[in-house]
């Protein structure tokens, strides 16, 4: 993405500390100059990246699907939880496209994306991109860095080696197509802190990489340059 390139808006979904998040802002001043993040929404109310992107001046919202009302805590009925969070998935979808953004980036998202949500975001033709700590096909969903470690501390990873993925979310989770990956090679010896140090590290270049690449093919599908 070159500073001549067209100015990307883009909506940032976070769970917790936001240290990609975080990257991402810092970004906006050097290596993505026309990236422009118009709102941080995060499902939890403690997440430390709110505070992150406050001290940026970038618009937040907590949308939580209890605090929403979307259903109660402990709610037994499935039907019920279904009925809610299929309308938490289209209150999230609106509240993204009232801002027409360019671009959604899950950085540290801790909710699967279903269908009502994604569809349409895909009608709107704005990408959703998300950061996986994991290999393409390999530890989908959530604890992807402690499964693959003690698969390794098992011997049973293959190569003894993990990765980093940015990839377009669909709503298999963590099956989207990559956009770019990194292999890392767990070391003998390493603690599960130790190997969580090193992948988020990577995490924070990787997620600017991705997000260059995902803005270059946006705007190469909407005919203009970059």
């Amino acid at each position: 993405m070159t500073s001549n390139s067209p100015v990307t808006k883009a909506t940032i979904l976070i769970s917790g500390n936001g240290s990609n998040l975080q990257a991402l802002i810092d970004s906006t001043s050097n290596l993505l100059p026309n990236l422009k993040i118009v709102r941080v929404i995060s499902n939890k109310a403690a997440a430390y990246g709110l505070k992150r992107a406050a001290a940026a001046s970038i618009p937040t919202t907590y949308h939580n699907l209890i605090a929403g009302k979307y259903y109660k805590s402990g709610e037994p009925d499935a039907a019920v939880k279904q009925q809610g969070r299929e309308k938490y998935d289209e209150d999230l979808a609106n509240l993204i496209l009232a801002d027409k953004p360019d671009l959604v980036i899950c950085a540290g998202w801790m909710h699967i994306l279903t269908p009502r949500f994604l569809d349409p975001l895909e009608e709107a033709r704005i990408p959703v991109i998300n950061l996986h700590p994991a290999l393409p096909g390999k530890y989908d969903g959530a604890a992807a860095i402690e499964r693959a470690f003690a698969d390794f501390e098992a011997g049973k990873l293959e190569d003894d080696t993990t990765g980093i993925m940015i990839h377009y979310v669909i709503s298999a989770v963590d099956r989207g197509e990559p956009i770019v990956v990194r292999n890392i090679e767990c070391r003998k010896g390493e603690s599960l802190g130790e190997l969580q140090e090193r992948i988020h590290g990577e995490e924070h270049t990787l997620i600017i990489e991705g997000t260059q690449m995902a803005i270059s093919r946006l705007w190469s599908e909407r005919g203009k340059s970059t």
